[in-house]
């Protein structure tokens, strides 16, 4: 009997770890994979950047421009002196109920990966950033701003007024908010991929599939940059 139990325990063992190991082959795989591979930074431009942990990205974009005004439809504290604001998407239980890593549990991450949740998009006031290891500075056209700006806006859920959703009450700091979202976060949708498709959409390189953000900084690293 116990034997048995053993042989049942590594069978679905192997049933598990087959899984994982493909998936994470497929991405390692496809996030090596550039798309959008000629782009290059233009001599004159705006400066977007993408800033890195290891399960996460944001993008910056300038609070105000030419193309948007940010302050004048999303309420975030600081967003008036703000320089840069940062917009990062993922599953709205996890992002609201995870402020700190302490704070995690199984269940939200396994709904999360499930597909079924909703989304958010959290949003930070920011001053002028400076590149680094976990911040890479992008230089984009306004044209390719624009886009950006088009897309995020349409990853905001918005009331019957036209206007984003605000969460009430949700934030992590004195300087964010959350706002309702659209499309569903899920193992092979996931907040780093969504900002792959913010980039790949508008011409900007990265991967062609990025569920971790190393798959992001690995091609933003490689941009071919003007001084």
């Amino acid at each position: 009997m116990p034997s048995r139990c053993i042989r049942v325990a590594a069978r679905v063992a192997v049933w598990i770890a087959l899984p994982l190991l493909a998936y994470s082959l497929v991405a390692l795989l496809l996030g090596l994979l550039p798309v959008n591979r000629d782009f290059v930074e233009p001599r004159q431009g705006i400066d977007i950047y993408l800033r890195f942990n290891p399960v996460h990205t944001d993008i910056l974009l300038p609070a105000r421009s030419e193309i948007r005004n940010w302050s004048d439809m999303l309420k975030v504290p600081g967003i008036d002196k703000a320089q840069y604001l940062s917009f990062g998407w993922g599953d709205r239980t996890f992002y609201l109920e995870t402020m700190r890593w302490a704070d995690l549990r199984a269940g939200n991450a396994l709904l999360a990966l499930s597909g079924f949740d909703s989304t958010v998009l959290h949003v930070s006031a920011e001053n002028q950033p400076h590149a680094s290891v976990d911040m890479v500075r992008i230089r984009i056209t306004a044209q390719q701003l624009r886009q950006l700006v088009e897309q995020i806006d349409a990853s905001l859920a918005r009331d019957a007024g036209g206007f984003p959703q605000l969460v009430f009450g949700a934030h992590y700091d004195n300087n964010d908010a959350f706002y309702e979202a659209l499309g569903h976060y899920s193992v092979f949708f996931t907040c780093n991929d969504w900002v792959r498709k913010l980039l790949s959409a508008t011409g900007i390189r990265t991967a062609m599939w990025a569920p971790f953000s190393l798959a992001l900084q690995f091609q933003a690293a490689r941009i071919s940059q003007i001084p």
